[in-house]
């Protein structure tokens, strides 16, 4: 009888200690617990309460930037250390809110992650937990982001993960410009800053090739980068294929020759020029340029062509007349072989 009766209390003592085991409150589902944001939450709850262990050494999915600022239609984790019946994957609603269990719909919209940690740990301190611990991160950026539009490798929407996300971010984001990708690009403001032109012109070469920050303009949520595809050039003269062409980001008077056959043998080989057209409309004309050293690689004259440049290859007087009288000797020598 006396070991029935000990057996009978060890038993005893295992079911209260399991009643323990899940935590101050009642599991999801027991009687009188919340089962969502309309449950009625017990002013006490059953059971002794008890510090919780610190939290394991585990890796978790940190936020993209520390300053990000939580909007509707993000998407967050959020994890209770030791209490898994707590953690959670959630969406924000249109009112800025995630709806938890106990602790109900809690505005987050506006917030940082770490802010949110703050508030909800705040929330279940209070309440439920002696020691919570809790970590927030954005599993899904949807709330603000920036349309990135044009001459890129793959235009579409893409997320603001830090609240100083840039042009050069937001073009990198999109896999780059194309290579007929215009010299600029235009950012328009979704809520336009006082005395900020409309759009903002950002200068790609001075950008992407010497990094200028002056041009790396930050984009807000609902901004639209456009980066327009680049106009066309012009090539006449002593070339082979005399036309009209794409211009490129890096199209100079090399490529730009290049492009168009090479040079004929009766073009002068120094007096290369470009005619440019001035944003007034007046017509100006770069000359002095040799074609070959452009083709060598020099610099001072292998220049950067412009949108609605015409470049000229003259013929050369000397090369026009050698050729003109090698023409008629074989026209004579021709016409001798008929006559033979």
């Amino acid at each position: 009888m006396r070991h029935r009766t000990l057996i009978l209390l060890l038993a005893a003592m295992l079911i209260a200690g399991a009643g323990c085991a899940g935590g101050p409150y009642p599991s999801p589902g027991a009687a009188g617990s919340p089962t969502g944001t309309g449950g009625a939450v017990p002013a006490a709850l059953p059971g002794p309460t008890r510090t919780l262990p610190p939290p394991p050494a585990v890796s978790l999915q940190a936020p993209a930037g520390s300053d990000y600022k939580i909007a509707p239609k993000d998407q967050l984790k959020i994890q209770v250390h030791s209490q898994n019946d707590l953690t959670r994957t959630v969406r924000v609603n249109e009112s800025g809110a995630i709806s938890l269990p106990l602790l109900g719909e809690v505005a987050v919209a506006g917030l940082s992650p770490a802010e949110v940690e703050a508030k909800l740990a705040a929330g279940l301190r209070d309440r439920y937990l002696v020691n919570p611990r809790v970590t927030v991160s954005v599993t899904e950026y949807l709330g603000r982001q920036v349309v990135v539009l044009g001459a890129v490798q793959k235009p579409g929407a893409y997320p603001l993960k830090t609240n100083g996300t840039t042009v050069l971010s937001a073009l990198s984001g999109a896999r780059g410009v194309r290579d007929n990708a215009d010299r600029v690009a235009y950012v328009l403001r979704a809520q336009p800053r006082p005395g900020e032109p409309q759009p903002v012109t950002v200068d790609l070469d001075a950008l992407l090739r010497a990094g200028d920050p002056r041009h790396n303009v930050v984009v807000e949520p609902g901004d639209s980068v456009y980066v327009p595809e680049a106009n066309t050039f012009y090539v006449a003269g002593e070339v082979e294929k005399r036309g009209t062409y794409t211009l490129r980001r890096d199209t100079t008077l090399a490529k730009a020759i290049t492009e168009a056959g090479g040079v004929t043998k009766r073009a002068a080989t120094g007096e290369a020029k470009i005619i440019r057209t001035l944003p007034t409309g007046e017509k100006r004309e770069i000359t002095g340029l040799d074609v070959q050293a452009a083709l060598a690689g020099d610099r001072s004259h292998d220049v950067p062509v412009q949108a609605q440049d015409v470049v000229v290859v003259p013929a050369s007087g000397a090369k026009v007349a050698a050729y003109g009288f090698l023409d008629v000797l074989k026209s004579v020598l021709k016409l001798s072989l008929i006559a033979l």
